[in-house]
């Protein structure tokens, strides 16, 4: 009996605790006191950022593979 009793304590604290971790404020699309407020920005200006920033990755790539194609060569 005390075993029975035992188990239906953890029982109810996990049902409770399975509740409560479904309950919408527990999952918040957005943080309140976050460092960086929340800036939304157009899809498309957002675009042209990320394809700017991706030529001038790919082009320090490309000089990088040329200086190792170089010093492969030495």
């Amino acid at each position: 009996m005390i075993t029975l009793d035992k188990n239906a304590q953890v029982e109810a604290v996990v049902t409770e605790s399975v509740v409560e971790s479904f309950s919408p404020v527990a999952h918040k699309a957005y943080h309140e006191m976050a460092d960086k407020p929340v800036v939304e920005v157009d899809a498309l200006t957002q675009l042209h950022a990320n394809l700017e920033m991706l030529q001038d990755l790919q082009t320090r790539l490309a000089f990088v593979m040329r200086e190792v194609r170089y010093l492969m060569k030495v």
